[in-house]
């Protein structure tokens, strides 16, 4: 492997820790945004960042540098995806309520998850990413960015025959 090609291995392998570090950077620099947004685009600095380091000088395929940005922005969304889940799993936070309380009943646990409290909390998350708003007493779309991320990932559940019933 030629010195740039294990330079740009090395800078995708470090993708995760670029995006971390952007991560610790961005999220006390912007305390305002709720933490998904932060995360994001923490995800897609680090592939920016990587997508430079390909264009190097010495580097003269820009293609090179397009893969560099697609392979990273695919590990920003993973990262973006382990961080979201980190946030917001249900069964994380089941662990962690249980560690902090040594024990709990399930009828202790059944009380944090009354079903309209979920469908509340991921409403008020939506309204606070700006993903939707209320007109007239009724939700409406205010932004397409998770919808098109929705779309996305169920035509390539479709795609991959996993059995996606219907695409939004």
């Amino acid at each position: 492997m030629s010195a740039l090609g294990t330079a740009a291995l090395a800078t995708l392998l470090a993708t995760p820790l670029v995006c971390v570090a952007v991560h610790a950077v961005l999220a006390r620099a912007l305390r305002r945004l709720a933490p998904q947004p932060v995360a994001m685009l923490a995800a897609v600095a680090g592939a920016l960042v990587d997508a430079a380091l390909a264009l190097a000088p010495g580097s003269r395929d820009p293609s090179a540098a397009a893969y560099a940005l697609l392979v990273a922005l695919g590990l920003g969304y993973t990262y973006f995806h382990f961080f979201n889940m980190s946030e917001t799993a249900r069964r994380i936070r089941i662990l962690r309520t249980i560690h902090r309380a040594g024990t709990l009943a399930p009828a202790d646990l059944e009380a944090l998850y009354r079903t309209p409290d979920i469908v509340r909390i991921r409403l008020e998350r939506l309204v606070a990413l700006g993903q939707i708003r209320a007109v007239d007493g009724r939700w409406v779309l205010a932004k397409r960015t998770l919808y098109l991320a929705a779309r996305a990932v169920f035509w390539w559940r479709a795609m991959l025959g996993f059995g996606a019933d219907e695409l939004p």
